[in-house]
């Protein structure tokens, strides 16, 4: 089979490039976004931990950019997807079936790298997710995610929306100061930030998709709106 026939037939959350020509039909497209994280330095022979992992498309980008082992959890049903990307990919990440509450340095080990992308509005607790990556991370950690243009405009102090659409999934969307200062209080000093960045909907995201409301506000810059923060261990 083709590698387009092998990834016909799955729903696809993530755009990934899994072949020359052929890339997932994923309802988000990332790849542009992959350029304006602030990185380390290097990641050559380091070892790199994806939370909420999905479709895997940062646990890929991290080994494509040189780190030496990947792993990838999540608590979803994407570990079939993840692992036939990563193998159409020739790919050495691996998938781990995990809440990224019970990570701990006993199970899970030290990394260097952790990657925590468009996961932590969704969680009920996340300052506790934090925690628990402060306990296995020994380098630094870059959180990505919406963040209210809104509350970034009109307050300068740390602020979050609790539940702001309903029928969706967030618990919270932060401002940029909110984002910051969550980093904070988990035992993380944020030293870098990416610009404000749109993310943009994938192949697998028709308009009929997108409540107008939503494509509104994304088309005039209120929505839709991402931040990248590097922050290190206190």
């Amino acid at each position: 089979m083709t590698p387009a026939s092998r990834i016909a037939g799955h729903r696809w959350w993530h755009t990934i490039d899994v072949a020359p020509g052929v890339s997932t039909p994923g309802a988000w497209d990332l790849r542009p976004m992959a350029g304006r994280i602030p990185w380390p330095g290097t990641l050559s022979g380091a070892r790199c931990l994806d939370v909420g992992t999905m479709d895997g498309f940062w646990a890929f980008e991290m080994e494509r950019r040189g780190a030496a082992e990947v792993v990838g959890i999540d608590v979803g049903d994407s570990a079939q997807r993840f692992r036939l990307a990563g193998e159409l990919r020739g790919s050495r990440a691996v998938w781990e079936t995990l809440s990224v509450y019970d990570l701990s340095r006993a199970r899970m080990g030290q990394f260097d790298l952790v990657f925590i992308g468009y996961t932590l509005n969704l969680l009920r607790d996340p300052i506790g997710a934090l925690e628990a990556i402060r306990g296995v991370c020994t380098g630094a950690v870059i959180v990505l995610d919406e963040i209210s243009l809104a509350l970034t405009l009109l307050h300068r102090g740390p602020l979050a929306r609790f539940a702001p659409r309903p029928g969706y999934q967030e618990w919270w969307v932060f401002n940029t100061a909110g984002l910051r200062r969550a980093l904070n209080v988990a035992g993380f000093e944020p030293k870098a930030e990416s610009r404000l960045v749109k993310h943009r909907p994938g192949p697998g995201t028709s308009v009929a998709d997108v409540p107008v409301g939503y494509r509104l506000r994304h088309a005039v810059g209120l929505a839709g709106v991402s931040l990248a923060i590097k922050a290190t261990p206190c």
